[in-house]
């Protein structure tokens, strides 16, 4: 198989991407600094806070081999809220739009029977009670520019954790309706559950990265705490074992020591509001 993969140079996904090449499989990674090609896996630059970067991404790999898997699989999860030049909120930007941009720029290069994975979090469940701020709703323009949303937290670092869980409830409603616009693949959410030591929080600085690895398990159900070969694993399993073909918009979660598929939110399962989201991340994308 081809795989297409953001996110995986470090954490859960260099695990992935690491024993999917170990299989045989051909992999193209984005990275922001690639590393030297092997004989299995490709790398090309990839910024995904840069739509023209995403751009020159997807038409490189619309160029080469089919592409079987595509592995959205890049997150960013920062200390305080930040924008970027185009004035809207990074993580939103980041885990959310560029990934719809890059999911529409090769759309059409995806053959009948190729999987999409979307990486997501049980944080975007309010019902899972995690230490992370949960969503308060799927508006994309609100997120976006969050000083238009009356919704926003007054703390700055619930600021940052709310747009990191909602930034993960779009992806796992992207899949969703994605899975409806393309009946001919399969496509699926992923919640890897928490996996301390990914470098995800780093820009918490080092310390506090180091005790919420180390204190964060012990606040979730025991179940609820992962690692980076047992996530990797699954991952590299739903791009590619059998049992995951012809999936239709599914959310898979870990539940150490199972991967087990469950209902997201309510929210997350709201047609009408996963159709919505998709119409305005275009919109916000200059691509509707």
């Amino acid at each position: 198989m081809h795989i297409v993969m953001t996110g995986g140079t470090s954490g859960f996904g260099a695990e992935a991407s690491a024993r999917l090449a170990r299989a045989g499989h051909s992999l193209t990674l984005g990275a922001r600094q690639p590393s030297a090609d092997t004989a299995q896996t490709r790398y090309l630059p990839l910024d995904l806070e840069n739509l023209a970067s995403v751009d020159a991404f997807a038409e490189e790999v619309t160029r080469g081999a089919p592409i079987d898997a595509l592995l959205l699989n890049a997150g960013l999860q920062l200390a305080k809220p930040e924008r970027l030049p185009n004035g809207m909120e990074k993580t939103f930007f980041v885990n959310q739009l560029a990934h719809v941009y890059l999911l529409v720029r090769v759309l059409d290069a995806l053959p009948d029977g190729a999987r999409v994975v979307l990486t997501g979090s049980g944080t975007h469940d309010p019902a899972e009670k995690t230490p992370v701020t949960p969503p308060d709703h799927a508006d994309a323009r609100r997120l976006a520019f969050p000083e238009t949303d009356p919704a926003l937290p007054k703390a700055a670092r619930k600021q940052a954790f709310r747009a990191y869980s909602s930034s993960k409830l779009a992806n796992i409603m992207t899949a969703r309706h994605l899975a409806r616009l393309r009946p001919d693949l399969s496509v699926m959410a992923f919640d890897p559950g928490y996996v301390p030591w990914t470098g995800l929080g780093r820009a918490n600085g080092r310390v506090i990265a180091t005790l919420a690895s180390l204190i964060v398990p012990r606040l979730m159900a025991g179940n609820r705490s992962s690692t980076v070969a047992q996530s990797g694993g699954f991952l590299a399993e739903l791009a590619t074992a059998p049992a995951y073909a012809r999936e239709q918009g599914s959310y898979w979660s870990v539940r150490t020591p199972s991967l087990v598929r469950i209902e997201p939110s309510a929210l997350a399962r709201d047609e009408a509001a996963t159709a919505r989201l998709w119409e305005d991340s275009l919109a916000l994308l200059g691509l509707a």
